[in-house]
């Protein structure tokens, strides 16, 4: 009894320590060593919506957002939560906001837009 706890403990242990292994150590990595800005456009509800993303040794400094056609009641969140997201993880991938979804796809895809030009070369 005593050997198949100690199993089931080592077990347990082992687990968590995958499961520690696995999990993300919580630091944003940088996009290769890029550097500049450049601005991305894609379709939202509206109309086109323009993101303009500044970055400085492989890391996004700088968020702006033109999103002059889309209503603002709605895709305010979206906004703000995008700008802010895509700094904060230095990628262009964040879940979109619930009840505007045409313009979180459309930031994301645009802030994409932005930072391939730039890692690109411009």
């Amino acid at each position: 009894m005593k050997i198949s706890r100690l199993l089931v403990f080592l077990g347990i242990i082992a687990l968590l320590a995958m499961v520690v292994a696995c999990a993300s150590s919580g630091k944003v990595q940088p996009i290769g060593n890029a550097s500049g800005n450049a601005t991305g456009t894609a379709m939202g509800f509206g109309g086109n919506v323009a993101v303009t993303i500044t970055m400085e040794d492989g890391f996004i400094t700088n968020v702006e957002v033109d999103a002059r056609f889309e209503t603002q009641a709605i895709a305010g969140a979206a906004i703000s939560r995008g700008t802010t997201l895509i700094k904060e993880n230095n990628s262009a991938q964040f879940d979109a906001v619930s009840g505007a979804t045409i313009t979180s796809t459309a930031i994301r895809e645009a802030a994409q837009a932005a930072i391939d030009q730039i890692v690109d070369g411009n």
